[in-house]
């Protein structure tokens, strides 16, 4: 059971990372998103199922004007290679 909640909790985590790698590009979702999603307060040191399904479904919802974007948007690095993205 365990094992199952385990690979319930990546599969949402890697929906969260690719949904918002998609609505902020200059993200380092793909490397280091997970980590956005790290939450210190909890014995385990991650999100519940249930508050990891939330915001997947907040992003999926409400993209770029969710609470959740702007939370996750602060918490993640810039890409290293972001700069070759941006107009000069």
């Amino acid at each position: 059971m365990a094992r199952i909640e385990a690979e319930d909790l990546f599969e949402v985590k890697v929906d969260i990372c690719q949904v918002m790698a998609g609505l902020h590009p200059s993200g380092d979702w793909m490397g280091r998103g997970a980590r956005a999603l790290d939450n210190l307060r909890t014995a385990t040191g991650e999100e519940s199922l249930s508050q990891l399904l939330r915001m997947r479904e907040d992003l999926e919802t409400a993209g770029l004007q969710s609470a959740t974007f702007w939370q996750l948007a602060n918490r993640v690095p810039f890409r290293a290679d972001a700069d070759q993205h941006s107009a000069t």
